[in-house]
């Protein structure tokens, strides 16, 4: 099944005693995996993570009675698919006892598991990357529910805008909030963004054509030259649609553009910067970001930082001219 069906599963009254997450997205997989676990009413339980999983040790746990509980969670989380033959084995013990839950979680993006999906049948969920911030910033908020955060529309934008679209960043800094009522100054006074000059500041100097080559040290703290490189293209993209949709339709709707209506004073923000850029730099940029990130990946020889800076110089050049 996928994500909305296990919505709608997770939201009725039963849930089945063993289930399975996989898929392109870790931070879905443990945020319903503790949704899960939620509706699981268990006793004790004995978890496995990664390197630690010893098949005899979890179906000794499942197959033998307990003098102190009476229901079980067996909660597996693995980097790698496991032996089709022992999660078997450890699935049938749950089917002949409703008492006996068990959780399997895999880490693996590229992981074919059809022989695993049999083995559960209707029992697992794949998850994809979110193909949209108004699905991001959804995740964002069934987060701040798990953590009792009360947290306001604008609030959860901003969080999730200030740190790039990075769900796990974003979802850290929740942690400040449980059971408080949160709207988005507290988000503005209270999170930190992606380190001591924030992504937004360092993207915002490139677009006004200023000199950034200090904040690229503070930057590259907190990422890594592809990843920066990824955000950049995340941030152009952006602003690309909403000067192509202006192009094309002569007026700027955000919520049809994004997928959903940001802050004014953010919106505003974003459509100036869209407009200052023309459709033919655009071209460019995302080209020199193209050829920079398949030189980073390609050639382990290269001076990375350096090649980084020389691209980004190339970009205000292009944002000059």
């Amino acid at each position: 099944m996928y994500k909305n069906q296990l919505q709608t599963l997770l939201n009725s009254k039963t849930f089945p005693n063993f289930f399975l997450l996989y898929g392109v997205d870790n931070f879905q997989i443990e945020l319903f995996a503790n949704f899960i676990k939620q509706k699981y009413k268990f006793d004790e339980s004995l978890k496995f993570y990664f390197d630690e999983y010893d098949f005899k040790q979890a179906y000794d746990y499942l197959s033998s009675s307990s003098l102190f509980s009476e229901k079980k969670l067996l909660e597996i989380k693995s980097f790698k698919k496991l032996s089709s033959k022992e999660i078997k084995q450890l699935v049938d013990l749950c089917k002949n006892s409703n008492e006996n839950y068990f959780l399997l979680q895999i880490y693996d993006e590229s992981a074919k598991l059809t022989d695993l999906e049999k083995t559960f049948s209707e029992n697992f969920c794949r998850f994809f990357k979110a193909n949209s911030a108004k699905e991001g910033i959804e995740l964002l908020g069934l987060k701040a529910k798990e953590l009792k955060v009360n947290i306001t529309q604008n609030a959860l934008f901003t969080l999730f805008y200030n740190f790039n679209e990075n769900l796990y960043l974003a979802a850290s800094e929740l942690n400040k909030f449980v059971g408080l009522n949160i709207d988005e100054k507290i988000i503005q006074e209270h999170c930190c963004s992606l380190s001591v000059i924030s992504f937004e500041s360092f993207f915002e100097k490139i677009l006004d054509k200023k000199d950034f080559r200090e904040d690229l040290d503070k930057i590259l703290d907190n990422y890594n030259e592809i990843a920066l490189i990824n955000a950049l293209n995340v941030s152009f993209l952006r602003l690309f649609k909403i000067a192509l949709h202006a192009k094309a339709y002569a007026n700027i709707d955000l919520k049809e553009i994004l997928g959903y209506a940001p802050p004014m004073h953010i919106a505003k923000n974003l459509q100036n910067q869209a407009m200052s850029i023309k459709i033919s730099q655009y071209k460019k940029i995302f080209l020199s970001l193209c050829e920079c990130e398949y030189e980073l990946k390609k050639n382990s020889k290269i001076e990375k930082k350096e090649y980084l800076l020389s691209n980004l110089l190339h970009i205000n050049t292009i944002l000059k001219s």
